[in-house]
C-alpha cells in the first residue's frame, strides 16, 4: 500500500535550493503555483498532445493575420493581400502607429501668416497654444513627422504666399522650437506633401523646378528633385497617401508609387481643384473634397487609399469648408482651422466607424484670429519596431 505524507513546504536538506523528484516524477491533481523559473528538458505536453506556442513574433510580420496549420501544418503570419485594405501592408500600416495627438502649425488670416503651433490631444480633445514654435511662419504649407518625432513644416518663408525652399521644425516630444531643417533642393509654393511613412515627404507645389517632385529625407534631411510629375507644375495640389501609394490632385489626377517613385493615372479623382485639401485616415481610406474652389459645401468622398477608387460619401451637412488644416488620430479625424469665406479657427470631427462629420468646438484653434492653409503633423508611440514602410 502506497504512503501518505501531508506537508505544508518540501524543502531540501539545507532548506534552501532545488528539490529533485526520483526518477518516475511526481504527480499533481490540483493548481501548482510557481513563482521562480521552470527549467526542463523534453517536451511540454497538454493533454498528452505536444503544447503548440505561436510563431515567433516580429516587425516584419506586425499586423499579419495568424492562420491555422491544419492537423498536420504549423500555425503562420499570413501577410498576403498585400495592396488591398485587408492586406499586409494595410495591417502593418494600421498597427505600426499608435497616434496619441497632433499639431496644427502655422497657417494665415488675410495677409498675415503665423509662426504659432496647437496641440491637441485625442484622448480627452484638448486643445492648447503653444505660442510660435516653428522659427518662420507660412500658409499653403504641409507637414510630416519622423520616428523621432521632429515634424518638419515644408516651405514657410515667413509670408502667407511665399516661394521657398525653407523648411521649419519642432520637437513634438518636448514641444519646443527645433531651428531651421535643411533646406529643399528646391523651392516650393503653395505646396503639400505625399508622406511615405516615416521614410520621405514627397513635396509638390509650385515654385522652381515646379514640374519636379521633391523627395525629402525625414531622418538626413537630404533633399533631390526625384520625379517629374506628367501634367507638369501643379500649384497648390491636395495630396494624400496611404501605406505604399500616395495621391495628387490638382490639375491632373495621378497616383504615386512609392517603391518604385512612378506616377501613373487616377481614373475616377474626385473634384477637388487642390485648394481644398484631404485627411488620410490610417484605416484604407481617405477623405477628399469633391468640389473645387477656395472652399464648398459639397460632399465628402471617402477613397479607397490603395485603388483610389469611391467608396461612400459622406454629407458635410450645410458646413463649407476649405483650405482645411487637417491631421488624423486612430479612429477620428480633425480640422483645426479652415476657410469658409474667412479663415478662421473652427474645429470639426470626423468619426470614421459611422463616417460621419460635424463642426465640434473642442478642436478649435486658439492663439491666433484665425487659421487656415495650416499643416497638419501628427505624434505617437511606434509599436513593435516599426519604423515605417
Amino acid at each position: 500500500m502506497a504512503s501518505r505524507i501531508k506537508v505544508d513546504e518540501v524543502t531540501n536538506l539545507a532548506q534552501s535550493g532545488s528539490v529533485s523528484f526520483p526518477t518516475g516524477g511526481a504527480s499533481f491533481s490540483g493548481n501548482v503555483a510557481v513563482s521562480g523559473n521552470i527549467d526542463f528538458t523534453g517536451n511540454l505536453l497538454q493533454n498528452g498532445s505536444p503544447f503548440v506556442t505561436l510563431p515567433v513574433q516580429t516587425a516584419a510580420n506586425l499586423g499579419y493575420v495568424l492562420r491555422s496549420g491544419g492537423t498536420s501544418g504549423t500555425a503562420y503570419w499570413d501577410g498576403s493581400g498585400d495592396g488591398s485594405q485587408g492586406g499586409g501592408a494595410q495591417a502593418q500600416y494600421k498597427a505600426g502607429f499608435d497616434i496619441s495627438r497632433g499639431y496644427s502649425c502655422c497657417g494665415y488670416r488675410s495677409s498675415s501668416s503665423w509662426r504659432n503651433v496647437n496641440r491637441l490631444v485625442h484622448a480627452t480633445y484638448t486643445q492648447t497654444n503653444l505660442g510660435d514654435l516653428a522659427s518662420q511662419s507660412g500658409a499653403y504649407i504641409d507637414g510630416k513627422p519622423n520616428t523621432s518625432f521632429t515634424g518638419f513644416i515644408f516651405a514657410t518663408g515667413n509670408s502667407w504666399d511665399s516661394t521657398t525652399s525653407y523648411v521649419s521644425k519642432i520637437n513634438m516630444n518636448t514641444d519646443s522650437n527645433a531651428g531651421q531643417a535643411t533646406s529643399m533642393s528646391s523651392s516650393r509654393n503653395r505646396c503639400s506633401a505625399m508622406g511615405r511613412d516615416f521614410i520621405y515627404a514627397y513635396v509638390h507645389g509650385g515654385g522652381s523646378n515646379s514640374s519636379n517632385t521633391v523627395r525629402y529625407n525625414l531622418s538626413t534631411e537630404a533633399s533631390n528633385n526625384s520625379t517629374s510629375h506628367p501634367n507638369g507644375s501643379q500649384n497648390n495640389p491636395a495630396c494624400g497617401q496611404g501605406a505604399t501609394v500616395g495621391w495628387i490632385k490638382q490639375g491632373g489626377a495621378r497616383a504615386f508609387n512609392f517603391s518604385t517613385e512612378t506616377y501613373y493615372n487616377w481614373t475616377s479623382s474626385p473634384g477637388t481643384d487642390g485648394s481644398n485639401k484631404t485627411l488620410c485616415s490610417r484605416n484604407g481610406f481617405a477623405y477628399w473634397n469633391t468640389c473645387g474652389g477656395y472652399r464648398t459645401s459639397c460632399d465628402w468622398s471617402i477613397r479607397d487609399s490603395y485603388t483610389g477608387g469611391q467608396m461612400a460619401t459622406v454629407s458635410k451637412n450645410g458646413i463649407t469648408t476649405g483650405e482645411e488644416s487637417m491631421h488624423t488620430g486612430n479612429e477620428y479625424g480633425f480640422i483645426c482651422g479652415q476657410y469658409d469665406g474667412s479663415q478662421n479657427n473652427n474645429g470639426y470631427l470626423f468619426t470614421y466607424a459611422s463616417h460621419t462629420f460635424q463642426r465640434d468646438s473642442r478642436m478649435d484653434r486658439s492663439g491666433i484670429s484665425g487659421s487656415a492653409s495650416a499643416a497638419g503633423i501628427e505624434f505617437g508611440t511606434l509599436m513593435y519596431g516599426y519604423t515605417g514602410m
